[in-house]
C-alpha cells in the first residue's frame, strides 16, 4: 500500500482517464480527475497532491501551459509531473521536460509501465 497517496489525472479523453484511474486504484492510490488544465488548477487550489499525470494536448488549457502554471506555484516545484501523450516524438518528450515535467509516457502504454513509473517517482 502507498499510505493513500493522491494523484491528479489531467486528461480530456474519458476512456483514458478511467483506465488510468483503474490502474492506479489497484495499488490504493487516491485519484482526482480534471478534463483540462483550468480544472486541474482549480483542484490544486483546494487539494494537495503527491503526483500529477497530465495529457499534453487538451482543450481550454493544454498540458504544457498547465505544467508551467503548476511549477510557478509555491510548494509545487518538486511535485512529480508525468506528461502523457499520444505523440511519440522524441522532441515532444524533451519539450515536456524543459517546461517542468519530471517524466514522459507515450500512449498507448501498458498498465505495468504506468505503475512502475509512478512507483519510482513516489518512493
Amino acid at each position: 500500500m502507498n499510505n493513500q497517496r493522491t494523484i491528479l489525472i489531467v486528461e480530456n479523453e474519458v476512456s483514458n482517464r478511467i483506465l488510468i484511474e483503474r490502474v492506479l486504484s489497484t495499488r490504493g492510490y487516491r485519484c482526482l480527475s480534471a478534463t483540462h488544465g483550468r480544472e486541474a488548477l482549480d483542484i490544486l487550489d483546494r487539494e494537495q497532491v503527491d503526483l500529477i499525470l497530465t495529457d499534453l494536448s487538451m482543450p481550454v488549457l493544454d498540458g504544457y501551459r498547465t505544467t508551467q502554471l503548476i511549477r510557478a506555484r509555491p510548494g509545487m516545484e518538486t511535485v512529480p509531473i508525468i506528461a502523457v501523450t499520444a505523440y511519440a516524438l522524441h522532441d515532444e518528450g524533451e519539450a515536456a521536460r524543459q517546461i517542468g515535467c519530471t517524466e514522459y509516457l507515450t500512449k498507448p502504454f501498458k498498465p505495468r509501465q504506468l505503475l512502475e513509473l509512478v512507483e519510482r517517482l513516489l518512493p
